[in-house]
């Protein structure tokens, strides 16, 4: 930091003193604005309010619509990736219900005493009607 002589000289004191007197003198006889200028003080004040208001009207943001009940669920469990877990979820489990493992069906067992086997391939199709029946249909 560079040093800077503080003392201040008889000659200075004295310039700083006259300064000072002359300013205590003319704040006694201090004059007041004049009205005009007030008036105009005042005019440029409401002008710039008004143009404030009108800018902060124009630029307010208009009311966000209503969201329908599916976006309203959808935001409830957290969007997309919410939606994308439970669907692997639900995926999950049809699948481990279908065909469970063999930990699983040995814990199934021993809770229920009995286990149960769930035919992969049938001879009906998913209305319920046989196999053989449809070829008949089909043939003629």
């Amino acid at each position: 930091m560079a040093d800077h002589d503080t003392k201040v000289t008889a000659s200075e004191e004295a310039l700083l003193e006259s300064f000072f007197s002359a300013a205590r003198a003319d704040g006694a006889r201090r004059a007041e604005p004049s009205p005009e200028l007030l008036a105009r003080v005042l005019e440029d004040g409401y002008a710039v309010q008004d143009a404030r208001m009108t800018a902060a009207v124009r630029s307010r943001p208009a009311a966000p619509a209503r969201r329908g009940l599916l976006a309203t669920l959808l935001a409830a469990i957290g969007g997309a990736p919410g939606l994308a877990g439970l669907a692997a979820a639900t995926v999950a489990g049809v699948w481990i219900g279908i065909r469970p493992p063999e930990a699983v069906s040995g814990v199934t067992a021993s809770v229920f005493g009995t286990t149960t086997e769930a035919a992969a391939t049938t001879d009906d199709d998913l209305l319920g009607y046989d196999i053989a029946y449809a070829d008949l249909l089909t043939d003629g």
